[in-house]
């Protein structure tokens, strides 16, 4: 009767169900996730494998045409060498043939020269032979030509050496002559000028002595009467200040008076009246320069 329940009961065969989709809907997930997780790995192998075919690949490009350019390097090499033989063999047979060509050219050259080289160093030395006997010959008329020439030299040179003392001698007579004659009136010109520049001299240092001797009197009387006015006005003045500072009853000194004011003390003394200087008269000075100028030559 249970087991007739439990079958017959929906809500339990739906929740059965459910219960059962949802196990294998877990399961069909986890089949997918498993699924995608193989898809991942698989692309990523490969895309390793791609990458690793593609490197063999370009590694057999590589290859392929490193064989290639060995190939064709050595089809170059083998093409150079046999050039390069054939070049040294053409070279070799050329050098051959033109060492031959070249010999045999200077064998002729030197067979056709050898005679006329003798017959030139011949001639060279017949002509050298006359050469030196025509120096020779005219060495010694050249030698003769010379002496001649320096004989004759010596003698113009002797003459004309004569003819140039005697000029010469000539022209330092009247040369000393004109200098006696111009030495003499030099000497006397010389003299007259010192003469009237001494002359001169003692006329202007007259003048100037006279003109100095004026001087020397005016200053002489105008320092007399300048003195004499000093000692007037220093007189008069001392005696005003002797009669103001005379003190009431008191005798004054023979030799001083002494002049007390306030502070101030003042000693006046009074000495000798001094000579005056000599005058000099103006005609007494006209008569000495007279004589002067009459001893004077």
């Amino acid at each position: 009767m249970t087991g007739a329940s439990d079958t017959l009961d929906p809500i339990a065969a739906a929740e059965a169900g459910i219960a059962g989709s949802k196990h294998l809907i877990a399961s069909v997930a986890d089949d997918l996730s498993q699924q995608e997780r193989w898809l991942a790995h698989y692309r990523m192998a490969e895309r390793r494998r791609a990458r690793r075919v593609r490197f063999q690949g370009l590694v057999y490009r590589l290859e392929l045409r490193w064989r290639h350019l060995t190939r064709w390097s050595r089809r170059l090499a083998l093409t150079c060498l046999r050039l390069a033989h054939a070049a040294a063999a053409f070279l070799w047979r050329t050098a051959v043939a033109l060492f031959l060509i070249l010999r045999r050219a200077a064998v002729t050259c030197f067979l056709w020269l050898r005679p006329r080289v003798y017959a030139l160093m011949l001639a060279l030395a017949a002509w050298l032979t006359a050469s030196l006997a025509w120096t020779l010959i005219q060495a010694r008329a050249l030698a003769r030509a010379a002496r001649r020439g320096a004989a004759i030299g010596a003698v113009w040179a002797a003459q004309q050496s004569c003819i140039l003392a005697m000029t010469a001698q000539r022209w330092l007579s009247a040369a000393w002559a004109w200098t006696q004659i111009e030495a003499g009136l030099v000497a006397r010109n010389s003299l007259n000028g010192a003469a009237i520049g001494s002359s001169w001299i003692a006329a202007k240092s007259r003048a100037g002595a006279l003109s100095l001797q004026d001087e020397l009197v005016h200053l002489a009387s105008w320092t007399n009467k300048k003195a004499g006015h000093l000692s007037r006005a220093s007189l008069a003045t001392a005696s005003l200040g002797f009669s103001w500072a005379k003190p009431n009853g008191q005798p004054a000194s023979a030799n001083h008076r002494a002049l007390v004011t306030r502070r101030c003390t003042a000693l006046i003394s009074f000495e000798p009246r001094r000579a005056r200087l000599p005058a000099i008269r103006l005609s007494a000075t006209r008569a000495v320069s007279s004589d002067a100028d009459r001893a004077s030559p």
